[in-house]
């Protein structure tokens, strides 16, 4: 009798899931960081709201930086475990004898767009159909405004201007603006005439009547954008080495949430991300996320394609000294197979 007694016992501990061991094990503090807050963290905010962190034991500390730039300055002096940002700075970093590894492409496209202030194309005669090389010329004398000095939106600023034959600085201006609200302000007061970032602040910009679409990238209106290092898991070559499992539960957690991503409705999506953009219209977030979904890389591998890509803007942007090899910086090995 006491025999089936405690076999019943351990019958229904088992069927409600319970441990004989004790309390659940306690999840793994992890600290990120993320450039600004923009649907180009998309694989962040979906693993953190669907639970795809947790799911993984993993408790997520993420941080917000204003820009990319100090995001992997946070990175390299260890006060963070990974970040989730650019590739170009892992590139620039390498240049100067500090490694960074990316280990998961969230975004593989481009997915920062130009708004130009609504009285400036007036004055220059550019409205949003005007082709792109005529929108490029308009640029002379003009002042752009990026984030921070050093994040990708300074380094696209700096190859479209000389793209389109000016000099940075010289011929026209770039002047750090923020993200988010400093920005929009930035815009609107015409401290800039042209600003650069993350969508969907663009948009906001052009929504509230004072800005027009100037290009257009996340619709790919810039041909020399088919792939981009745009957002990737990056970390230092000691996490690697020290804790390969905390890398590769944080890579399938952000492809997880890429993958429901892509195979979820617009508005499902929309639904999940609501909570980060509450103050934004809803129209503009709905466009937003039907932006940003082909842009989602299902599978979170880093293609050499988008590693010389990027590697040509800052090329092209005078930024590069060296290139570094695939294998020195790129590490797909820690993805879901």
């Amino acid at each position: 009798m006491k025999g089936r007694v405690a076999t019943a016992v351990v019958v229904c501990v088992l069927a409600c899931g319970l441990s004989l061991a004790g309390p659940a094990a306690a999840q793994t503090k992890v600290k990120l960081t993320i450039p600004v807050t923009a649907l180009s963290m998309t694989p962040v905010y979906l693993a953190q709201s669907r639970g795809y962190f947790a799911q993984e034991g993993l408790e997520v500390a993420t941080t917000t930086t204003g820009g990319s730039g100090p995001d992997i300055r946070a990175l390299i002096a260890g006060e963070v475990d990974f970040t989730f940002t650019p590739g170009d700075n892992v590139l620039l970093a390498f240049q100067e004898g500090k490694r960074l590894v990316m280990v998961m492409s969230g975004l593989n496209r481009l997915f920062i767009n130009w708004a130009m202030h609504r009285d400036v194309a007036r004055e220059r005669g550019i409205t949003e159909a005007t082709p792109l090389p005529e929108k490029l010329k308009a640029l002379k004398g003009l002042t752009v405004g990026v984030t921070t000095p050093g994040a990708l939106t300074a380094h696209l600023a700096a190859f479209v201007i000389r793209k389109a034959g000016y000099v940075p600085q010289q011929e026209v201006k770039i002047l750090p603006v923020g993200s988010g609200p400093t920005w929009l302000a930035a815009l609107e007061n015409r401290k800039v005439d042209v600003a650069l970032t993350a969508t969907p602040t663009p948009e906001i910009a052009i929504q509230r009547g004072y800005a027009i679409m100037f290009i257009d990238n996340a619709r790919g209106e810039d041909p020399s954008f088919t792939e981009f290092l745009m957002a990737s898991l990056i970390t230092r070559p000691e996490v690697i080495e020290k804790n390969p499992e905390l890398v590769r539960r944080m890579a399938r957690a952000l492809v997880r949430a890429n993958q429901w991503a892509r195979s979820a409705s617009v508005d499902e999506v929309a639904a999940a991300l609501r909570p980060i953009f509450a103050q934004t219209d809803p129209a503009i977030h709905l466009a937003g996320v039907k932006a940003v979904l082909p842009a989602l890389n299902a599978g979170g591998r880093t293609t050499e394609r988008s590693f010389q890509a990027t590697h040509d803007v800052l090329d092209q942007a005078g930024l590069l000294k060296s290139r570094a090899g695939f294998a020195d910086v790129v590490n797909n090995d820690f993805l879901p197979q």
